[in-house]
């Protein structure tokens, strides 16, 4: 029977070994970078890939504008008669051979050019926006990770102590139990307690890489360093939910909020579009001048042309009516961005109320006596003023409190970033 329960803690003991080592492998702090959110928020505007790659898309809806000023070329046909029967001379180039120049130029009617620099026009002023808008959602995704990040490591740090002092104890109880002085029941059941903390920290660190990963993508970091999050938690418990109005805040965001512009801009964008289609049916002026040596009634004609398309029967009429309906979908599409504005903010606005309202209240509990704690619990326990279940019991209140104050903490910093994103600017900093 001994020699079953000395096996039987040497394999609770390889299993533990076993876990800690994955949990080492899975936070790597040799190459770790501390950061303010400032200064993480610098290196994404900096280095975003997608960022880079949007000025790009700037610059050649820039170039577009250009080519839209651009007149038609002229065009010039030459006719080389190719061999001369008469006299059997190949290219002739004399008096008695055949030459004939023809210069054209397209004259655009219609204010078919005008109406394509303001369709090009339109396009680069969207194509700013999304890029604006661009960063109004990658700053989200950033700042979220970095409180997300932040207040998982805190966590971590609390999963951190709680092994290392149970571990401690075990490792004396141990010595206990194997000089008979304890039973094994209560051996494991705090190995099981240590257990069962090592599998909830490697959650956590999944949660932590996962946030790491998002950070070092958005800010561009081709060297894949994490970073520990410095997190000035004294300023943003400061921030006040009722220094906020509703209706300022909704007047903000009608202006702020790119995917707004983008709506208003994709409308003027049809307009132009719509006049353009309407200037295409008025047929473009063709001019020209010729030429002719002596292919004409006489030597050396010259003579000038003007060619003009009749619109009997294509008025683009089609395309007309295409551009029509797209002018009304898009007026559409902008209400319904009106209507998604406000209902982002007034979820964004009543979340961040309740959060704050609960960290308000929670606050107060949690004092510096608080993290104290453990200790208090470990030497009672020691002592034998508590007994197993109730030190058990201790371990876990601690431990979900801790983490649940994070998670409240985290979730109000969110609820904050949510009406940052919502407002379109950071109301809240």
């Amino acid at each position: 029977m001994r020699l079953k329960t000395d096996f039987l803690i040497l394999f609770l003991f390889i299993v533990a070994s076993a876990i800690l080592s994955l949990s080492a492998q899975g936070v790597n702090h040799s190459d770790t970078a501390a950061r303010t959110l400032d200064e993480t928020e610098k290196l994404f505007l900096q280095r975003n890939f997608l960022l880079l790659a949007a000025k790009y898309e700037i610059s050649a809806a820039d170039a577009a504008i250009i080519q839209s000023k651009l007149y038609p070329n002229p065009n010039l046909s030459i006719d080389q008669g190719l061999y001369n029967k008469e006299l059997g001379k190949w290219f002739d180039l004399s008096k008695t051979g055949e030459t004939s120049i023809s210069l054209q130029q397209v004259i655009l009617l219609g204010g078919k050019r005008s109406n394509q620099i303001n369709v090009a026009k339109r396009n680069a002023e969207i194509t700013a926006f999304q890029f604006y808008e661009l960063v109004r959602n990658l700053r989200y995704e950033l700042r979220t990770s970095f409180y997300n990040l932040y207040f998982l490591q805190q966590t971590l740090a609390v999963y951190d102590k709680e092994i290392e002092s149970l571990k401690s104890l075990i490792d004396a109880y141990t010595i206990q139990f194997n000089k008979g002085n304890i039973a094994f029941s209560e051996l494991a059941r705090l190995q099981a307690l240590q257990f069962g903390l090592e599998n909830e920290r490697i959650d956590l660190i999944k949660n932590i890489s996962e946030n790491q990963s998002k950070i070092i993508l958005i800010t561009g970091d081709s060297l894949n360093q994490n970073i520990s999050p410095l997190l000035d938690t004294a300023v943003v418990n400061r921030i006040n939910a009722s220094d906020l109005n509703y209706s300022r805040l909704l007047d903000s965001a009608k202006v702020n909020r790119y995917d707004m512009r983008i709506a208003d801009a994709t409308i003027k964008l049809n307009e132009a579009k719509y006049a353009l289609q309407k200037s295409m049916r008025v047929p473009d002026l063709t001019l020209g001048a010729n030429w002719d040596k002596q292919g004409s009634y006489i030597p050396n004609y010259n003579s000038i042309t003007m060619a003009i398309d009749l619109p009997f029967f294509n008025r683009n009429q089609g395309n007309i009516k295409i551009a029509e309906y797209q002018l009304e979908e898009s007026k559409n599409l902008k209400s319904q961005a009106e209507l998604q504005v406000s209902n982002d903010l007034k979820k964004a606005y009543d979340q961040f109320l309740e959060f704050d309202r609960l960290f308000k209240s929670a606050s107060s509990m949690f004092s510096a006596d608080y993290t104290k704690l453990l200790d208090g619990i470990n030497k009672g326990y020691r002592n034998r003023t508590i007994n197993l279940l109730e030190f058990i019991d201790y371990y876990e209140t601690y431990k979900n409190s801790v983490k649940e104050f994070n998670q409240l903490q985290n979730n109000r910093l969110n609820a904050i970033e949510n009406v940052n994103l919502a407002v379109g600017i950071k109301i809240l900093n």
